[in-house]
């Protein structure tokens, strides 16, 4: 990646070529920050499958929400960087951010317990960091406003050291409020982001790259299952099964759904609705499914047909149709319409979720694969003969993005 020169050069009579945009890619030490991030989801996901009721599990999954919320916040803070998230100042920050969510992931194992304290403490100090970055910014106003991460530093974060000193039930309610602000306040306050210019390369990679991680996780529990497990014929149909899904909800966001969302970011007159509503919120929507996905591909393999017998069991369903149910609200925020295939997938996974408990796991999967495939099938069809989207028509309020619903590129899918 260029930098600009550290000195302008000497003026010149002779005339210079415009100078094409250059598209911000994902800098080395994004990546770097990233793999902490990879161990984050590996705690969340290990935490997640050793619960023994819904209260635990949701319980787990809160825990993801101020790791969300911090990954997002130094992706949007590199964004605003541009080429100066690559010099010696910018790697020096995404460092400090990564040692911070580090000591978090380290403590989402006992974060009810002896390491709350570590939790709201590096959580805090990694808001200060993103907030003191932001704000020092060229071209980002630099007085004290309510904004994003003003909150998430002088009200959220607040609420999570007070929850970690109090513990028990004051713990868990202090630590709900200040979730619930947080997930609220990129909606509320979106006026502040629509202030900001976002590089529209960088943001759709940036968050393609977190649901590489995601369904890196699920390779990583199936195979660590696998491997430590017996692998006779049921598991090996079992594995067969969980590779086949994984590839499916790959190919289900990123062959029609990833390129949609950049043409929205590009044409769109009002960037911050599609980062707060595709990017902030669809996206931690697709990050959760897929760990719910991981939790119940590591029970299939370990139990491939046997009926479940606790609530991780009975993940892998929900799993797939809250990732679907993302698609249908990211195509509506964006273009204000969902197309009726992903709609229908959805309800079917939703089918059989209810249906989940009374059934072999292995059945489950099977059940999932054949709606999924028959899904991106039935997708590819619609584009190779031109024929139009089906559409689920909505109430565009102030959602629509710049091209009508099944018009322009966005039209292929998301």
């Amino acid at each position: 990646m260029t930098h600009p020169p550290l000195a302008p050069a000497a003026p010149t009579d002779t005339p210079t070529a415009p100078v094409a945009h250059e598209e911000q890619r994902v800098a080395w030490a994004e990546l770097f920050f990233d793999l902490i991030w990879v161990f984050a989801i590996t705690q969340i996901t290990t935490t997640l499958a050793g619960a023994h009721s819904a209260g635990e599990a949701a319980r787990t999954v809160l825990l993801f929400l101020p790791l969300w919320w911090g990954w997002v916040g130094t992706t949007l803070v590199a964004n605003l960087a541009g080429s100066r998230v690559d010099r010696a100042s910018g790697r020096m920050v995404l460092f400090g951010a990564a040692g911070c969510g580090l000591l978090v992931s380290v403590a989402i194992g006992q974060a009810y317990g002896d390491r709350a304290i570590l939790f709201a403490v590096a959580y805090t100090v990694l808001r200060l960091v993103l907030w003191a970055v932001r704000g020092a910014l060229p071209g980002v106003s630099r007085r004290l406003a309510l904004e994003p991460f003003a909150v998430a530093l002088f009200v959220s974060a607040p609420l999570y050291l007070a929850g970690a000193v109090l513990g028990g039930t004051w713990q868990t309610a202090l630590w709900v409020t200040a979730a619930l602000i947080e997930l609220s306040s990129p909606r509320l306050l979106r006026r502040r982001l629509a202030e900001l210019r976002f590089e529209t390369a960088h943001l759709p990679e940036r968050f393609g790259l977190v649901l590489i991680i995601a369904l890196g996780e699920t390779v990583v529990a199936t195979g660590n299952q696998a491997a430590a497990g017996l692998l006779g014929t049921p598991e090996l149909v079992a594995l067969a099964l969980a590779f086949t899904l994984i590839v499916l909800l790959w190919w289900t966001y990123f062959h029609f759904g990833a390129p949609a969302v950049r043409h929205s970011l590009e044409h769109t007159p009002a960037q911050s609705r599609i980062v707060t509503d595709v990017f902030s919120y669809a996206h931690l929507g697709y990050v959760v499914a897929i760990v719910l996905v991981a939790v119940g591909l590591k029970k299939l393999l370990g139990h491939p047909f046997d009926t479940p017998h606790s609530l991780p069991e009975l993940l892998l369903a929900p799993g797939v149709a809250l990732y679907l149910w993302g698609f249908c609200y990211a195509r509506w925020r964006m273009f204000g319409a969902a197309t009726v295939q992903r709609v229908t997938a959805a309800a079917a996974c939703c089918a059989v979720a209810a249906a989940a408990g009374l059934l072999p796991i292995a059945v489950t999967a099977a059940l999932l694969v054949a709606v999924l495939l028959a899904l991106n099938g039935f997708e590819i069809w619609i584009v190779r003969t031109g024929r139009p989207l089906p559409l689920l028509r909505l109430p565009r309020g102030r959602a629509g993005g710049h091209d009508e619903p099944g018009q322009g590129p966005a039209a292929a899918e998301v």
